[in-house]
């Protein structure tokens, strides 16, 4: 390339900080074909005993193919290749990226006029809610320069002309912010995220984006996760990445002329790798739930941010790079899954929030590892249900609290179905304590989503009822000679279980309600002795394929 440009040819080797996790990660890789994998002593020390991380994405591990790639990319490219045209002709003058001949230039599109935030929002109102962002998400997803948005906020209704952050994202962060309040601010919720939205769907997805765009971009994908539909959510984060890789922050820094401008720009280094890896986190956990495919980007030489006092971003990405093995790219081999399970037990987290993502990917392992093999050993069932449990505890204390983090109420359903579904005594027992944590939700959170879940939790418990009330009534059948013939047999009596309009009548007569007052229509369904039950607790969940045309659930 050097030589087809006539540049001086040289290459300054910097020395990259290297994450022990991302290293061991390298290290898992290469001990696998061997089956001799030690973790180092630091991971032991932060992640508890036997604690080790998966390998890293395939595409985090740079080579000489990956930047073969690369430079194919850029030849495919005529925008590129008239900024590397510009560059030989003259290095200190050549024309920036641009759409130079992209078309005709006919486009009559201008920016929409969305009205300011002042308009609707008062200055103390809009410190209230970056108070209450500051307070409980910016600790879990450090994006954000705290000092300079507040700095930048003060001025927004003291000096516009001065401020330097756009009304989108003071109206993301206040509208995230209002969903930990006390309701007194969810008036105000429509008009700051139709604003939001209007401003970021015509600007940096009409236009070239910025670093702040990404970060708005993440504060409207962590509001749809709390509130909206999962294609909702699926868009959001799959924009962000396109934005990410637009800006080139997934680059620790970028000579490319794809992104020619990635060491110019003013802000800190440790903010664009935080806003990188969270948007990446979001992307990945948000296609695995939904079942869909995520934004898998080239390239990527971004460093893991810096820890700092009392913020646990870098322990959720730390949590994320355990989670890589779920990719579903991945083979499904029984000790990989074991081992994935024994590594997220015993990672400590010290965040009820990060609880809840912990047990969330403990179900998501059971999913994966009955495909691989159903039938599972007493010790992996209780590594499930212990990571289950604590994520139940978790979501009981966040209810509490009035926290309302997204896994409050996918973690208690998700248990359920998952403990159902493993129909072992172990995992059966804990139904009661999983049912009694959902109603505990639905108390603090009483919406329509809330009661519909906790009504098919219902549902599938008496699903499951019925199902071994029906096999119990066939061994029943077997010993009907035997009470014949001896109508005392000791200490032992089997009446016979017969349902009949929702009603369970045994042999001596006393009837014994099964149903509640509940607004399902369950008869067909609980006496239809066809229903497979098999297929029906043992298909993948969360069946996502299920959703109707129109995005209904």
């Amino acid at each position: 390339m050097c030589t087809q440009f006539e540049y001086k040819c040289y290459f300054e080797k910097h020395p990259r900080k290297r994450s022990k996790i991302v290293e061991h990660n390298e290290a898992i890789h290469d001990g696998m074909s061997t089956g001799k994998i030690s973790p180092p002593e630091e991971l032991l020390e932060r992640g508890g005993p036997g604690f080790a991380k998966p390998e890293p994405p395939r595409e985090d591990q740079s080579s000489v193919e990956d930047a073969t790639k690369l430079r194919s990319m850029e030849a495919n490219s005529g925008i590129a290749f008239t900024r590397l045209l510009g560059l030989r002709l003259d290095p200190s003058s050549g024309p920036k990226l641009f759409t130079f001949g992209w078309n005709l230039g006919s486009s009559t599109f201008t920016v929409p006029k969305t009205p300011p935030i002042t308009d609707f929002l008062a200055q103390d109102q809009m410190y209230s809610l970056a108070r209450l962002y500051f307070t409980n998400v910016h600790p879990l997803y450090g994006f954000l320069d705290k000092p300079w948005v507040l700095e930048q906020l003060s001025m927004r209704w003291a000096r516009p002309e001065a401020c330097k952050i756009p009304d989108h994202m003071l109206a993301g962060i206040a509208a995230v912010g209002a969903l930990f309040s006390d309701g007194s601010m969810r008036h105000v919720l429509p008009q700051l995220v139709d604003s939001a939205k209007l401003a970021l769907e015509s600007t940096s997805t009409m236009q070239p984006p910025c670093l702040m765009d990404v970060q708005s971009w993440l504060l409207r994908t962590l509001y749809l996760r709390t509130t909206d539909h999962p294609h909702a959510v699926y868009m959001a984060s799959c924009t962000t990445m396109h934005l990410v890789e637009s800006t080139g922050i997934h680059q620790e820094s970028s000579s490319t002329a794809f992104h020619p401008s990635a060491n110019e720009h003013l802000y800190d280094p440790d903010l664009r790798r935080r806003a990188f890896w969270i948007a990446r986190m979001l992307n990945t956990w948000v296609s695995f739930e939904y079942g869909r495919t995520r934004v898998a980007l080239r390239g990527i030489t971004c460093q893991l941010p810096t820890p700092r006092e009392g913020d646990y971003t870098t322990d959720y990405i730390n949590l994320y790079s355990l989670s890589c093995c779920l990719d579903p790219e991945r083979t499904n081999q029984i000790g990989q899954w074991e081992d994935f399970l024994k590594q997220l037990e015993s990672y400590e987290v010290r965040h009820d929030g990060i609880e809840l993502s912990k047990a969330n990917l403990g179900l998501c392992g059971y999913r994966r590892i009955r495909l691989a093999n159903p039938s599972l050993s007493t010790e992996v069932t209780n590594r499930i249900i212990n990571i289950g449990l604590r994520g139940l505890e978790a979501a009981h204390r966040l209810a509490e609290q009035g926290q309302p983090w997204w896994h409050v109420a996918n973690v208690p359903f998700q248990v359920i179905c998952v403990f159902l579904a493993m129909d072992v005594r172990e995992s059966l027992a804990h139904i009661a304590t999983a049912m009694r944590t959902l109603e505990h939700v639905v108390e603090h959170f009483n919406t329509v989503a809330m009661k519909e879940a906790l009504k098919t939790a219902r549902f599938l418990v008496r699903l499951s009822k019925k199902r071994k009330d029906e096999d119990a009534n066939v061994l029943g059948q077997s010993l009907k000679k035997d009470l014949a013939e001896d109508p005392h047999p000791g200490n032992m009596q089997l009446p016979s279980v017969s349902i009949n309009g929702g009603v369970t009548t045994v042999s001596h007569g006393t009837p014994m309600t099964t149903s509640s007052n509940e607004d399902w229509n369950m008869d067909n369904i609980l006496n239809n002795s066809d229903f497979d039950w098999n297929y029906f607790l043992t298909a993948d969940m969360p069946a996502f394929n299920s959703f109707a045309p129109d995005g209904a659930m």
